[in-house]
């Protein structure tokens, strides 16, 4: 683990000044671990995600420019809208990311504790802004198609046609559900969660091993 080359040190006795100067080298050695560090790949998975969003985009305008097809045109300022609200979510992430790199002069155990919750609470936005963007979706896709319904048949082929492609909307909805649910909880435990894990344990092992308020 990270920190056996680190117990040695706590196990010796030492003045509450020392040992609270070990325990912040110990923190700064967690975050200091070049490419390898759960920081590190943290900061990497989220420009990952970021160039996804990136091509979703390039996607998009190219839809745009191409179609005049106003279902096409209005799925693809739907999902333009969502790629620049989440270019604020990742915005936000980096800037969480890079601060835990710039601690001096802070109360280190306290600032990386804030820093790690606020990752955490930034994961939580995203799964449930990624569970109802399910909902969303498909409740502007059943109104578009809805409305072109309406447009083209009489009833009561109209009633038929619309009770029929509400309970293909609702039955779609329900599976898609279930399904992204399991699919972000195992994508964002992969990315980012398993790393935030990692750290917090990390942290409690030195506040065991003898940090401050141990």
């Amino acid at each position: 683990m990270e920190l056996d080359d680190l117990r040695a040190s706590w196990k010796q006795p030492v003045p509450v000044e020392e040992s609270a100067t070990l325990n912040e080298a110990a923190l700064m050695r967690l975050l200091a671990r070049g490419s390898g560090s759960p920081v590190a790949k943290m900061r990497r998975n989220a420009w990952l995600e970021i160039g996804f969003v990136l091509v979703c985009l390039a996607v998009c305008l190219g839809v745009a420019i191409s179609t005049q097809d106003s279902y096409y045109l209005t799925s693809a300022a739907w999902l333009g809208l969502i790629c620049l609200l989440s270019g604020l979510y990742y915005r936000r992430k980096l800037a969480v990311l890079r601060s835990l790199g710039e601690v001096a002069g802070r109360a280190v155990r306290e600032h990386i504790g804030q820093q790690l919750q606020s990752l955490r609470s930034l994961v939580e936005l995203y799964y449930r802004a990624t569970i109802w963007s399910v909902p969303a979706s498909l409740t502007v896709s059943l109104l578009f198609v809805g409305g072109r319904m309406v447009q083209r048949f009489a009833e009561p082929r109209l009633a038929t046609g619309l009770g029929l492609l509400g309970m293909a909307y609702g039955v779609m909805g329900v599976l898609l559900y279930v399904l992204m649910r399991r699919a972000t909880n195992w994508y964002l435990h992969r990315l980012y969660g398993q790393h935030l894990d990692r750290l917090e344990a990390n942290l409690r092992e030195l506040d065991e091993l003898g940090g401050p308020g141990a």
